[in-house]
């Protein structure tokens, strides 16, 4: 669940909710009476809350008979029926009740000739009003207001208000919030495929299309959609034409390139010395120039599941292989060299020798990098569906901002612009698609105290099955 996904969702609920609670508490404090009387002094601010109470209390039992005042009495919570009192034409309260001070004090008083009254008694002021209801019984019905303290009414009617109200708010709240959820589901749920789809671009997928999700759809998101699939159209043709082009112009390069290193063969043969000097500089520049074709046409044109694993290499065999291989150059350096390896055989699909060019980079890279009297460990670990191999150097590291960098084409890092400390920022590109192809992943990080690791994780070969 996506962050605006719940943003849409508290913001329409939050918004509904506040409408309901708000109508509802507007339509209690305006509610119309016919009695103009009460309804003047409903909306007179300084009317007691015991007044109130009682003008609500003879509108509902007005439409009511005893039996059902009655009911609803017995109903009532405990602590609401203390501030109010209905007497039957025999001066008797419905529930049985003794009747307070004040209530014996009015009820002589009103009649259907004088129906309202009221009375002080002490800190006690109570509310009586003849009333008729609607099976022709008179009764009079009493609310008292008990001022300040432990027992104080407040405002009793408000009070009852909510204890009425509330299971009504919360099934509307209940309910409104069951649609916002499915409104902001919908609405959210277009910009998560188009997030989802953005995020498949950034990681080169420009396969991805999504416009026949919104087929169904005639707004400005079905629009954007169409966009989207337009601009992703764009960019795989550009990207596809742009590796053609380089593999192209990779393939025209190597017979005049051929042509100059067998010419350049001759001339050192004829020369007798004369010009070994600027002849070596030419061959070196030549050599340099085949080297970047060579590991351009490397590198895959495209990053689909069409480039097969036909083979198997073991990788304990290989990285035995390329330690000693390096081992002469490491000793020329004072470099230690050290294979951490338990495993007698680790088995991983591949193609060709592609593994092993991939692994030669990076130990030659750790190889030029780290300082005289430094140390390369490199470590195989068995992790269950995956092996894990981790180069460890310490030479100067990498700055953080380029740890991701350093796997694109062509980039080298500021310690590495010279072409013959550096080289030409295509081997852990090259690296890098080439692990993608196999289904694993390569990774640069700095240690904490000097030096880079590489880590790379390469699936392991499924078991045979007879």
């Amino acid at each position: 669940m996506t962050r605006l996904y719940l943003r849409v969702f508290l913001t329409f609920w939050c918004i509904t909710a506040v409408i309901i609670v708000t109508t509802n508490v507007i339509v209690h404090w305006r509610d119309i009476n016919p009695d103009n009387n009460l309804q003047r002094l409903r909306d007179d601010r300084g009317t007691e809350p015991a007044q109130r109470f009682l003008f609500q209390m003879v509108g509902s039992a007005i439409n009511r008979n005893s039996a059902q005042v009655l009911a609803d009495m017995r109903t009532m919570p405990e602590w609401s029926t203390r501030f109010f009192y209905i007497v039957d034409s025999n001066n008797r309260d419905f529930l049985g009740r003794p009747l307070p001070e004040g209530v014996q004090k009015l009820v002589p008083k009103i009649n259907p000739s004088h129906p309202f009254e009221n009375t002080i008694i002490g800190e006690e002021k109570t509310w009586g009003r003849h009333v008729t209801l609607n099976d022709g019984k008179s009764v009079k019905i009493f609310t008292l207001a008990a001022g300040k303290g432990e027992k104080s009414s407040g405002d009793i009617a408000w009070q009852l208000f909510i204890n009425n109200i509330w299971p009504l708010l919360l099934t509307s709240i209940l309910v409104s919030g069951v649609a916002c959820f499915f409104l902001a589901r919908h609405l959210a749920r277009s910009l998560s495929t188009l997030q989802r789809a953005t995020r498949s671009i950034a990681k080169g997928d420009l396969s991805v299309r999504i416009s026949q999700r919104f087929n169904q759809r005639r707004d400005e998101i079905a629009s954007l959609a169409n966009d989207f699939d337009h601009m992703a159209e764009r960019l795989e043709k550009a990207m596809a034409e742009q590796k053609r082009l380089i593999k192209d112009v990779s393939h025209e390069l190597r017979t005049p390139l051929a042509r100059l290193q067998i010419a350049l063969a001759l001339a050192q043969q004829r020369s007798q010395g004369t010009n070994d000097r600027e002849l070596k500089r030419i061959k070196q520049a030549a050599d340099y120039l085949n080297d970047i074709i060579s590991d351009i046409l490397a590198l895959p044109v495209l990053d689909d599941d069409s480039w097969t694993l036909d083979d198997t290499m073991d990788l304990t065999a290989l990285l035995e292989a390329l330690h000693e291989a390096i081992a002469r150059d490491a000793r020329q350096k004072a470099i230690q060299l050290s294979l951490s390896n338990s495993l007698p055989e680790a088995l991983v699909a591949t193609r060709g020798n592609m593994l092993a060019g991939v692994f030669d980079n990076i130990l030659r890279n750790a190889l030029r990098y780290t300082p005289s009297g430094g140390c390369i460990r490199t470590e195989l670990h068995d992790r269950g569906n995956h092996y894990q191999i981790k180069i460890h150097d310490t030479g100067p590291g990498v700055s953080p901002d380029q740890l991701d960098a350093i796997f694109q084409p062509f980039y080298r890092t500021d310690q590495a612009r010279d072409r013959q400390s550096g080289g030409y920022g295509l081997g852990l590109a090259i690296a890098q698609r080439t692990i993608k192809l196999h289904g694993g992943h390569i990774e640069a990080r700095n240690l904490p105290q000097t030096g880079l690791c590489i880590t790379v994780t390469l699936p392991k070969t499924p078991p045979c099955t007879a």
